[in-house]
């Protein structure tokens, strides 16, 4: 065989590689995207009340002390349907911090979220401890899921909120290079548990109801820990929005503002409308 041949059959082989290789991971990528929607599928569904169908329009345009709810971690084909389902019922606009891995796992939930009128933040590719990255990793988890969520939307995110709440000098640095609003904090004074700590509907009702007063961003989860609790502490936030309207409060996003606000950890944020 010459030599021309034999060069001739190694190309033939590498060809032959590389398209066995991109079919297994289209059929891969394939069967990801098929159990992905699955599982969403499945995840439990809020059903409208009577009350839920008689809100007018636009039941938070009235004056009143105002909250933010702010979602964290997700999206999840466990959680995040049914949060979405109740906050198009209830006519409430959230702020969604999103991970980029899970944003990467579930796109249609993440263009849900973005269709339905909330607010898509970034909430850092892998949930990382922020304190122990170097400045190369710090941006590149904020950078890496800026992308994606922009790509998904067709909107570029400028509120970051860092996971477990905690800064570093190099996320910072990379935020300001981005023109990102970050350190996105929350308020939450009291000792009552959070979602992710699974203490039930009736406490969950009880945590978001002590934390509201105006202006507060109210910190919850849609993914990640929280789904590890009984499926029955969902019910906590159709509850607990009905019963701050009975209280007065309306319901709004979290925005970039050049005023920090002490109630929420020195955050450069404020809810609006």
């Amino acid at each position: 065989m010459s030599f021309d041949d034999r060069r001739r059959n190694v190309r033939s082989l590498l060809f032959f590689l590389v398209a066995l290789l991109g079919t297994v991971v289209l059929t891969f990528a394939g069967s990801f995207a098929a159990a992905a929607d699955r599982d969403v599928a499945q995840a439990p569904r809020y059903t409208p009340t009577a009350l839920d169908q008689q809100l007018p329009p636009a039941p938070d345009a009235r004056p009143g002390p105002r909250v933010a709810l702010t979602f964290d971690d997700g999206p999840s084909a466990q959680l995040t349907p049914y949060v979405l389902d109740v906050l198009a019922a209830k006519r409430v606009r959230a702020t969604f911090f999103l991970q980029g891995e899970n944003a990467e796992r579930y796109p249609d939930l993440v263009r849900r979220v973005q269709a339905e009128g909330h607010v898509v933040g970034n909430h850092a590719w892998q949930h990382a401890w922020f304190p122990d990255l170097s400045a190369e990793e710090a941006e590149s988890e904020i950078a890496r899921t800026n992308d994606l969520l922009t790509e998904l939307t067709g909107v570029r995110p400028t509120l970051f909120r860092y996971p477990f709440g905690q800064p570093s000098p190099g996320g910072d640095a990379a935020l300001a290079r981005l023109g990102m609003t970050g350190g996105v904090h929350w308020k939450w004074t009291s000792d009552k548990e959070g979602d992710f700590q699974c203490p039930g509907p009736d406490a969950m009702v009880d945590f978001v109801v002590t934390e509201a007063v105006d202006q507060a961003m109210l910190l919850l989860h849609d993914a990640n820990d929280a789904i590890s609790c009984s499926p029955d502490q969902l019910q906590y936030l159709p509850r607990a929005i009905d019963e701050l309207r009975a209280r007065g409060f309306t319901f709004g996003v979290v925005a970039p503002s050049p005023v920090p606000s002490a109630l929420n950890g020195g955050s450069l944020a404020a809810v609006v409308p």
